[in-house]
């Protein structure tokens, strides 16, 4: 079982109203993250920030599944969630999935796992493995532990993208547009709520 992280914590600015707890498919954002992760095998831990009272009611029939871990700090930046979260961590390697995107398949979690295994059964080095869709990176990105203390180190205002960036990532490429699109915004939210009412 791999751990995975996902980051509810933020002010969701640009939105203009907590993300997590937008409807979506009949549950909302962060629900629709927790859900395929946790389809996936996956030990979940949600980072609680500003609306933190709000993650449990917007995980649903999830909440008892997953570990709701506070971050006070919240207001330094999503590096600091992550910290918490990785605080959390139990497994050799570990999942990051921000609460905005729940589009990301089963399968690239999937994916990513199995060339994990590949790597280790060839001695390869340990790497943080992106999924990929047309050579572009998305998400989940999968991360070894072993990065854990070293990240838990950086300064709040670091980019966790230039951190992993210099670790050497994997890419493995997926073939599903769904591991890159992230609803930042209310243009971004209403479309991905047309799209779904198309294909219903």
């Amino acid at each position: 079982m791999f751990d995975c992280i996902i980051p509810a914590a933020g002010a969701s600015s640009r939105m203009g109203a907590w993300k997590p707890g937008l409807e979506f498919r009949g549950g909302t954002l962060l629900s629709a993250a927790a859900a395929r992760a946790l389809e996936a095998g996956c030990r979940v831990i949600v980072v609680a920030g500003r609306d933190s009272d709000s993650v449990p009611g917007a995980l649903g029939s999830l909440a008892d599944r997953v570990e709701i871990v506070p971050n006070p700090a919240w207001e330094e930046g999503m590096m600091g969630s992550l910290q918490a979260g990785m605080a959390r961590v139990s497994s050799l390697f570990f999942f990051v999935l921000p609460a905005d995107m729940p589009f990301v398949p089963v399968r690239a979690f999937r994916a990513l796992i199995r060339e994990v295994y590949i790597r280790a059964s060839e001695g390869l080095p340990e790497r943080p493995v992106f999924p990929a869709f047309r050579g572009e990176p998305g998400h989940p990105v999968c991360i070894p532990a072993s990065r854990i203390p070293r990240a838990r180190g950086l300064p709040r205002d670091a980019r966790f993208k230039d951190f992993l960036r210099e670790e050497g990532p994997v890419f493995v490429e997926i073939g599903d547009p769904g591991i890159r699109i992230d609803l930042d915004t209310p243009a971004e939210y209403e479309g991905a709520l047309r799209l779904l009412s198309r294909s219903s």
